[in-house]
């Protein structure tokens, strides 16, 4: 090595890049300028014989020194930098390839992108890290990058590189704790993972966190996916979204387990959801536990895509409390507690191999606010189903006492939960007003749906779950011993308004089990069970196998299903006001003897006017005297004993015209035909004579 290259050798950079320990390997390889108007080049290949450097537009090619035994070279070269140039490598068996320097090319992320990140305010962080295809100085390639900010140094190892973590030492951007680095000639389809070094000396392998697309196996390495290359949101679906989601439109779930976001997968959905007459579908998400693609995302996007063709909305259930502890995964990612809390009483998730979210922190938040964005906006979700709220919410969920720290007031609310929530909602319905975000909260936290402004967490729905405890207690109970329990199946509407409610109706196969008596008794029950949940005011959700019935009856509690949902989509009273109390009155809650509920529906409009009978006891009545809230005649509409519904057919057939007769604290009333175990509706209209 001549004196003059010698004397510009930086030792202690050079055993740091030879040694896997460079945080900021654009320091010392790639171009510099020195000098007397040349440029000094160094490269570090530990498998090379040789190296040379050719500038674009030379003839020959410059050959490089070896100035450090494990593979680092350097040249001079006469060309002020910057200039275009490519190392011609040749390996310790003679072959040759010619390849662009990575760390030829400036880094592309920005200091604003990186102080919007570290602010947690990034939404579309995923626009910067993980692994994105594109052309630098008309050179393709790939650019890396992630968030390790306790590493000592991190490289992108893969096929491309032999899975060699001194190769692609990737640069620290501003002090911060991002790293990025850009390969050239890197393709679509390539495996990846990232080599951490941390200050232990130890090196660790992890998959990449904003990966769009990763292996379906245990060791699972990431895998460079072009995002560019997905399809749009269709725009005609997204005009009239708007109204399909509204608080005053009929919202019917079907919550689809196991989902296959195949074309097939599609199809068979697209005809279960319109033969029932669904107007939304909830899947499962397309990754665990938030890497951002487990499949191909071009087959998520075809098939949102496909069900908003057939004029359905497509929901995701998604679970961002926490993660799994799985090796190379986000455990302890960087050598410390970086995605879970510190606080080891915080991050441990009872009964569970699982960390809890540090949400706390500005990476972490922006991490799962671009997350929720991602779905929303590049899988075309029209909303999120978000599972396990209430371990989010409560520091103590699930924990004995002393095994939880509480909040900085000696409370057990989680109070980076509650403002995590609220960002997630302002973020989202700010990015699009008309979608959905729905808690799946099984406690009494207040305000989930109440606005920002009033301190609430700005949820558009809550699943009442006290609804299926409180309707399916009283239900397990004999017909006979009802009465005891006749508070329980009113009470829900004590709290119905307290929140904008969607009320669940899962595992009807189990429901049936439960039922008490012979089968005409279950069968009758849960009839009478699915009637009155489309009745009562609140939204709609019903989970796969929810339309089993027991042998004969499928197709009866099929049957059910498909005419009550038709019932309801074509009748805004069910739907129109049933966020406010003015679309509700009871007319009588106070018949526990006979285990009979007599309410009214209302909607938006004067006269759409609906009295709803429940009757849960298995005792038929002929004459059985109600109170109206107007005058005029009521038809029987619905029943859930006509024989279509293998039934006893026990309806009132012909309309039926009130008198000037209290009842019910009311001056008019009427006479009817209650069956056993049903649910009638009487659709209400103002004439006050037969014709």
């Amino acid at each position: 090595m001549t004196k003059k290259l010698y004397n510009l050798m930086d030792w202690a950079e050079i055993e740091a890049v030879t040694y896997a320990e460079e945080d900021h390997p654009k320091a010392v390889l790639g171009a510099h300028p020195v000098r007397g108007g040349q440029t000094l080049v160094t490269t570090y290949q530990p498998d090379a014989s040789e190296v040379s450097v050719k500038v674009k537009g030379s003839r020959s090619a410059v050959k490089m020194e070896l100035a450090d035994e494990d593979g680092y070279f350097a040249a001079l070269v006469k060309n002020k930098e910057p200039f275009e140039y490519e190392l011609v490598i040749k390996d310790r068996e003679g072959k040759e390839a010619s390849v662009k320097d990575p760390y030829s090319f400036a880094d592309s992320i920005t200091k604003r992108d990186v102080q919007k990140f570290n602010s947690g305010i990034h939404y579309r962080v995923y626009d910067i890290l993980g692994s994105h295809i594109m052309k630098l100085n008309g050179v393709q390639g790939v650019r890396f990058a992630v968030w390790a900010p306790d590493a000592m140094r991190v490289s992108v190892v893969g096929d491309f590189n032999g899975w060699d973590g001194r190769i692609h030492q990737m640069e620290r951007l501003f002090d911060s704790g991002l790293f990025e680095l850009f390969i050239p000639d890197v393709e679509e389809g390539e495996k990846y993972k990232y080599e951490i070094k941390l200050h232990s000396g130890q090196t660790v392998m992890k998959r990449d966190p904003y990966c769009f697309m990763k292996e379906d196996n245990d060791d699972a390495a990431s895998i460079v996916y072009d995002l560019d290359a997905l399809p749009g949101a269709d725009g005609a679906w997204l005009e009239e979204r708007g109204e399909k989601q509204s608080s005053s439109a009929p919202i019917s779930i079907y919550e689809h387990h196991g989902t296959d976001f195949s074309k097939n997968g599609a199809k068979d959905i697209i005809k279960y959801v319109n033969d029932y007459g669904y107007s939304h579908v909830a899947v499962d998400a397309p990754f665990d536990p938030l890497y951002i693609a487990a499949g191909d995302p071009k087959e998520v996007t075809a098939f949102t895509d496909a069900l908003h063709k057939a004029g359905i909305a497509v929901l995701v259930r998604w679970a961002p409390a926490s993660f799994t502890c799985e090796e190379g995964g986000l455990a302890m990612y960087d050598g410390t507690c970086l995605y879970e809390d510190g606080d080891g009483r915080r991050a441990y998730v009872p009964g569970s191999d699982r960390k809890y979210f540090n949400l706390g922190r500005d990476g972490v938040k922006d991490y799962l606010l671009a997350n929720a964005m991602f779905l929303l906006d590049v899988f075309h979700f029209d909303g999120l189903i978000i599972s396990d709220t209430a371990r989010m919410l409560y520091l103590d969920y699930g924990k004995s006492e002393g095994g939880w720290t509480p909040n900085m007031y000696g409370g057990n609310e989680n109070l980076d939960a509650i403002d995590f929530f609220r960002q997630l909602s302002l973020t989202l319905h700010k990015y699009s007003s008309d979608i959905l975000l729905i808690s799946d909260d099984d406690t009494t936290f207040p305000g989930i749906t109440a606005s920002i402004d009033d301190e609430g967490l700005g949820f558009d729905y809550k699943i009442n779950h006290g609804w299926s405890r409180d309707v399916l207690g009283y239900l397990r109970q004999e017909p006979l011993g009802r009465s005891n329990h006749y508070n329980e199946i009113c009470f829900p509407m004590i709290y119905q308004y307290n929140e904008r409610f969607i009320l669940p109706l899962y595992d009807i196969a189990d429901i049936w089990n439960e039922m008490p008596g012979d089968r005409d008794e279950k069968f009758g029950n849960l009839k009478t069970l699915i009637a009155f949940f489309i009745v009562h005011p609140g939204k709609k959700l019903i989970s796969s196998g929810a339309v089993e019935g027991r042998g004969k009856d499928i197709k009866a509690v099929q049957s059910l299903i498909k005419d009550i949902l038709a019932f309801y989509n074509n009748n805004s009273t069910l739907y129109s006001g049933d966020m406010e109390p003015q679309g509700f009155e009871w007319i009588n809650n106070i018949s526990a003897r006979e285990n009979i509920l007599v309410f009214s529906r209302r909607g938006t409009k004067k006269d759409e006017l609906f009295v709803v009978v429940a009757n849960f006891a298995n005792v038929p009545h002929k004459g059985y005297k109600i109170g109206v809230p107007r005058a005029g005649r009521y038809s029987e509409v619905f029943s859930s004993d006509a024989e279509k519904y293998d039934g006893f057919g026990f309806v009132n057939k012909n309309p039926i015209f009130s008198e000037e007769s209290e009842c019910d604290g009311r001056n008019d009333s009427i006479r009817i035909r209650v069956a056993p175990l049903s649910v009638a509706v009487y659709k209400y209209s103002p004439d006050k004579t037969s014709k």
